[in-house]
């Protein structure tokens, strides 16, 4: 799951992340947006039935931290 590009080599990091307080599609899309907004993250899914986001990132241009940053900024708490 890694590539090569003309900076280096990066891998491609999935991982999902529980979130509590989304109670409606204006939530999923609040989180949606917050997420995608990540500097590094290459694809996001938000489910509210799950109440999780599901997160493709480049490891090498953000991590995990920052990505639950943006949630709590967006007014939800990741688990």
């Amino acid at each position: 799951m890694g590539s090569i590009t003309g900076k280096g080599v990066f891998s491609l990091v999935q991982e999902t992340i529980k979130i509590e307080g989304m109670e409606c599609d204006h939530c999923v899309m609040r989180v949606g947006r917050a997420i995608a907004s990540v500097e590094g993250v290459v694809e996001v899914d938000v489910s509210l039935e799950k109440k999780e986001a599901v997160v493709d990132f480049e490891d090498n241009r953000t991590d995990s931290g920052k990505i639950r940053d943006a949630i709590r900024e967006a007014g939800y708490e990741p688990l």
